[in-house]
């Protein structure tokens, strides 16, 4: 053999004269190929000067001193330009484009240092084709940098997919994001085939759909929705706790021994609510709903039969004996809001300063079809009714 494999150095024959030349040109071509770092790829014919030991990638098409070289590595050794064919996987530093490139299938390519872009990243798992992120960890975490973050993503029309899948032994549970249209959706699945749809935000009004419907947070039994009154500033209940003494019975009509009718049944509950009062005269205690007051000391029933045994002197009271609770009844706000008396699971109060509440509605009304507002014997407050859970 007369040179290396690799780098075609020249071998120092037996018995040659002047074995110094040919050593020589081995050191010179391992000068310009060991550590190779050119100064550029971009030329395609040589400079109009160059310095001893200066190196450049051959453009392609190149021209003149160059012509034919498309490649190679030029060196300007003792006057003299030198070539130097690479072969597969010879690394180059290009100092001008400040950068690695390595020789590849006859071309130089740059060596990506980087990770932008990368095809494939995998922080602790293996990622694929399909998962080009994958990471696998206790946690994650997309910190600001500045005031806030914001994570992105993206679909290419509003008929395609862009979500967030919650998984389960990565079987599919919960989806959220716009789903296949422009949408925002929840969508549930126990067994990641059958898939519900809990919740759909349209994305030209805004108004949410529940598909599945809504559960109420007290009583668990399915809502059909909230429903907001209108006016509620007139639709006004006040519970209180209190007594007063039978002076005569007409009809539907009670009259007081003193002027507190009012104090039973306030005057801003009229067209929206019925209180039911106590007999405690009576044993067992009859309950009669008390609909309107007329008068300083009368109050209006909505049965007549319900105080057709009551008399004069008897005792009244509004808490139930029993559990201590004043009941109300809000079917004639219903009728006139609504136009329709129905079984409702709850409704939401505004106390004002007080602060607002949701209360579950379970027991039904012996005198309608809705179900009755229970406070507690030592109730004290004037509320507004917003809405009702149907």
């Amino acid at each position: 053999m007369e040179q290396t494999s690799n780098l075609k150095l020249p071998y120092i024959a037996p018995s040659q004269a002047q074995k110094h030349v040919t050593h020589n040109e081995a050191i010179r071509a391992l000068d310009a190929l060991v550590q190779l770092s050119v100064i550029g790829r971009s030329l395609k014919e040589p400079p109009a000067s160059a310095k001893e030991g200066e190196r450049y990638i051959v453009s392609s098409g190149a021209i003149g001193a160059w012509n034919g070289k498309d490649g190679q590595i030029a060196a300007w050794q003792d006057g003299a330009w030198a070539f130097f064919q690479p072969v597969d996987g010879w690394h180059a530093w290009i100092a001008a484009e400040n950068c690695l490139a390595v020789f590849s299938q006859g071309r130089w390519a740059d060596i990506k240092t980087g990770t932008n872009p990368v095809e494939l990243v995998g922080i602790n798992t293996r990622a694929d084709d399909t998962n080009r992120l994958s990471v696998k960890s206790a946690a994650s975490l997309f910190d600001h940098a500045g005031e806030g973050h914001q994570l992105k993503i993206n679909k290419a029309g509003d008929q395609k997919l862009a979500s967030i899948l919650f998984q389960s032994g990565y079987e599919g549970r919960a989806e959220i994001g716009t789903i296949w249209n422009r949408d925002f959706s929840i969508k549930v699945s126990a067994d990641n085939k059958q898939w519900r749809e809990v919740m759909i935000a349209d994305g030209k009004t805004g108004m949410v759909q529940f598909p599945g419907g809504v559960v109420h947070s007290h009583t668990g039994r399915k809502l059909s929705g909230l429903i907001f009154l209108s006016g509620s500033g007139n639709a006004v209940l006040e519970p209180v706790a209190a007594t007063a003494a039978c002076a005569s019975v007409s009809g539907d009509l009670l009259s007081l021994k003193t002027k507190v009718a009012s104090t039973l049944f306030a005057s801003t509950m009229r067209g929206t609510g019925m209180v039911r009062l106590w007999n405690i005269s009576k044993s067992p205690a009859q309950p009669a709903w008390v609909k309107w007051d007329t008068g300083a000391d009368q109050l209006q029933v909505s049965n007549p039969d319900h105080i057709r045994q009551w008399v004069a002197g008897d005792n009244l009271q509004t808490a139930d004996p029993a559990n201590q609770t004043i009941a109300v009844d809000i079917s004639p706000l219903m009728y006139s809001q609504l136009g329709n008396v129905f079984v409702q699971d709850g409704v939401v109060l505004n106390g004002g300063t007080a602060g607002g509440m949701t209360l579950a509605c379970s027991i039904a009304s012996p005198v309608s079809s809705s179900n009755l507002i229970c406070f507690k014997g030592d109730e004290r407050g004037r509320y507004n009714l917003i809405g009702v859970y149907g």
